[in-house]
């Protein structure tokens, strides 16, 4: 028998394993990713990526990729290359000119595209989920060079089964990207002090500068380099001289630098008012803003606690709660088995301790994805030392009972792999009890709220909403409470009670439950903490029903001006026991309560006119209905066809109109006039809600108006009347004549207006001007 026979049939057999193995764990991968992505809505960061890459390869013009770089973004954007029927770039858009991302993000993706907002961060998550692929093969073969086949099929499986993996792997942002490239970069410098070659010093050069154009914070490569050249020692023994070492580190800078370059489209110009010409204005510019980004820090939570500055221990602490106890468990061995060879096994531990180091110094703690590098480089380290025990019949099966466990944990937590926590932290189901922001919540759970909301048949959800999608895009209509979402601007946010909220349905981030608005009102949601959520949407939103016994007493409070929760419990009049209902305006507004006495906390000016001013001048708390019978009708409202239309006149799903004032009641040009009016709440209030006075001349043009609604929805109560005073500044070269007075609501920004019995728009008399 031929003694070299058996090699090679077992060289055959393992080769036809790599090209049937390898295919079939990636595609594993990519499964888990793509279906749990059907089921996640966009996260905080994923918009801002996807629409500043998108602007980047229509206008070649990367202002937008000022704080990060735009390799991932300009990835994710190609599909919508292809994507027809989107809305034209907008060139003259003011945010654009500005450079201002986050507005222009905004009314890009969720205004003018709002009808396929959610295709397009569908579409644009799939090269990053390729990406994540390659980085896989990437891993695999890092491994299979270095520590041997069996240790790389051990740690490929690890990576394609992390929850962290296939959460970042699937979201359009350059955390995961940066770290796989970081990974490469960190091989291939392997790779050269092993075998040097101007191939291997370009791989490695051109992988840092991939990294670095991804992200900056793979500047820490630099360090991390001269780190490696020093501590690493090839299992060849081979070793090239310092200087050489040193010098090949200069020529690995250079083609990184290079390489960012190209990335930013070799863009020239000054960084700075001095007017200098540099290579990468855009990527210069941004470093300082990054620098203060970092160094200003983010409030955080961990394990019940709040910090504005972050613990030492931060990271190395989600590393243990969210990394799968498998790999921790064969890092522990691999990190034991390899300290004898310390030096050749640098290529790994040097890199995952650094990075640790340097991260647990700063203030900016706020997630796992910060600490990705981390677990792309203990995933060799933990995959060699199992394959160093994998002889041993005991060692064999323990290792089988982790992969298991490894996998088990992969299917349970699907699809909600972003809020995964292991068994030390209470597994995924209680992750939220321990962790804020990216750790378990960054807005991708609006799609299980509405199916929540569809099963429950909800009609009026108040959402507390942690992230910068717009709900509506994903079937989510609901009352949006205070938090990051920017569609939430003025009353609604000034007007929330955080003491005894409105009965109703309440859905609640668990980054707003634990931390408010971060750096404002982190006890915003304090009425909920202590208590079980009566259901979840995925594992991040909180369902909690509010609802008050009967007979529970009931008080009012009337404020305007600061926001409800800047006030003390004391200066609102609560008291223990009782409901506290609160009604909320700005100034030149108010709300007369209509349910009783009401105590009358005024620190603005409001309106002066009908009885407004009966009502504050008899004492803090009064009750007001007696003072409601006076309300001031100057004349009978018409239909744009000059019919009359009876007071209280009724828009469709709004207020009444129930009476109206004009002073001066004679315009005169360059002066002001302040009309008045009295609506009535019939049920409740829609939001976003608005006013429109329109003051028209003869030829049907506006020449003067006023927009808005400074008052609450939350707190107002069937019969409540709201006053409003519409400040109207008259132009100087007003002319003569009819001028005509238009009074309506509409919701905010584009329509639609409310009907009323009549017409949809209200004329309130013909006035005119001597």
């Amino acid at each position: 028998m031929n003694p070299t026979a058996r090699p090679v049939v077992d060289v055959a057999r393992r080769s036809r394993w790599r090209w049937v193995g390898l295919p079939l764990l990636l595609l594993l991968l990519l499964v888990q990713m793509a279906a749990s992505s059907a089921r996640k809505s966009a996260a905080f960061d994923e918009t801002y990526h996807l629409v500043s890459g998108y602007a980047y390869l229509h206008t070649g013009d990367p202002r937008l990729s000022w704080e990060h770089p735009p390799l991932a973004q300009v990835l994710s954007a190609l599909p919508l290359l292809r994507m027809d029927g989107l809305a034209p770039f907008p060139f003259d858009h003011p945010a654009w000119q500005r450079g201002d991302g986050e507005a222009f993000v905004d009314d890009y993706l969720w205004l003018d595209n709002a009808a396929r907002a959610a295709e397009m961060v569908w579409a644009g998550r799939w090269p990053l989920m390729l990406l994540t692929l390659l980085f896989g093969l990437g891993l695999f073969a890092a491994m299979y060079t270095s520590v041997g086949e069996w240790a790389a099929w051990l740690g490929l499986t690890l990576f394609i089964l992390d929850p962290n993996v296939v959460a970042n792997g699937r979201l359009i942002g350059n955390d995961l990207p940066m770290a796989g490239f970081m990974l490469l970069a960190v091989w291939r410098l392997g790779v050269y002090l092993q075998r040097p070659s101007w191939p291997n010093l370009l791989l490695a050069g051109g992988g840092a500068g991939l990294a670095v154009a991804t992200k900056l914070s793979a500047g820490i490569l630099a360090p991390m380099f001269v780190l490696l050249v020093v501590a690493y020692r090839p299992a060849s023994g081979h070793v090239l001289s310092l200087p050489r070492r040193l010098l090949a580190l200069v020529g690995m800078g250079l083609v990184a630098a290079l390489v960012v370059w190209a990335v930013f489209g070799f863009e020239v110009g000054p960084v700075t008012a001095s007017g200098v010409p540099l290579p990468a204005p855009t990527f210069l510019r941004g470093l300082p803003g990054v620098w203060r980004r970092i160094a200003r820090g983010t409030p955080t939570f961990l394990l019940g606690r709040v910090s504005d500055t972050g613990w030492w221990y931060y990271f190395p602490a989600i590393f243990v709660l969210k990394t799968p106890l498998p790999t921790l468990v064969l890092l522990a061995v691999g990190a034991g088995v390899s300290v004898r060879r310390w030096r050749e096994r640098a290529l790994w531990w040097v890199p995952l301790v650094f990075y640790l180091v340097v991260a647990s110094a700063g203030t900016l703690q706020i997630g796992y994805r910060y600490i990705l590098p981390v677990l792309l480089f203990a995933i060799p380290l933990a995959a060699e030392g199992a394959a160093r025990l994998r002889h041993a019949r005991w060692a064999r099966f323990g290792l089988i009972l982790l992969l298991l466990w490894a996998a088990a944990d992969a299917a349970l937590v699907f699809p909600d792999h972003l809020s995964y926590a292991n068994a030390l932290a209470g597994g995924p189901d209680n992750s939220w009890r321990v962790f804020a922001d990216m750790n378990v919540d960054w807005g991708q759970d609006l799609v299980a709220l509405r199916e929540y909301v569809d099963a429950h048949d909800l009609e009026d959800v108040r959402l507390a909403y942690f992230g910068s999608a717009y709900p509506s895009a994903y079937g989510v209509d609901a009352r949006l409470l205070p938090s990051f979402s920017r569609l939430l601007v003025g009353a609604e946010l000034f007007g929330f009670n955080p003491y005894t909220p409105d009965p109703g349905t309440y859905a609640i981030s668990a980054t707003s439950l634990h931390l408010g608005l971060i750096y404002d009102q982190q006890d915003l949601y304090a009425a909920f903490r202590d208590r079980e959520p009566d259901a979840r949407a995925g594992r991040s939103i909180l369902i909690y029903e509010v609802e008050y016994p009967a007979g529970t007493p009931v008080d009012r409070t009337v404020v305007v001006g600061p926001g409800v929760s800047a006030l003390t419990p004391e200066e609102l009049g609560l008291v223990e026991g009782h409901r506290l209902v609160t009604k909320w305006s700005a100034a030149g507004g108010i709300v007369l309560a209509a349910g009783g006495p009401a105590r009358y906390v005024v620190r603005d000016a409001v309106p002066e006119a009908g009885p407004v001013a009966d009502v504050l001048a008899a004492g803090p708390v009064v009750d007001a209905r007696p003072f409601l019978e006076r309300i001031p009708a100057a004349a009978q409202p018409t239909t744009p066809e000059g019919e009359p239309v009876a007071l209280p006149a009724a828009f469709d799903g709004g207020p009444a109109l129930v009476g109206w004032s004009l002073a001066p009641e004679t315009l005169v040009p360059g002066q002001s006039v302040t009309l008045v009016t009295y609506w009535r709440v019939a049920g409740p209030l829609p939001t976003p809600l608005a006013v429109f006075v329109h003051v028209l001349g003869s030829d049907g043009l506006p020449v003067t108006q006023w927009d808005g609604w400074p008052v609450a929805a939350s707190g107002l109560e069937q019969g409540d009347v709201i006053v409003l005073a519409h400040p109207l500044p008259l132009p100087g070269e007003l002319a003569g004549g009819t001028y005509t007075l238009q009074v309506g609501l509409y919701r905010p920004p584009h329509g639609p207006r409310l009907e009323v019995a009549g017409g949809d728009r209200l004329i309130l008399d013909h006035l005119a001007v001597e």
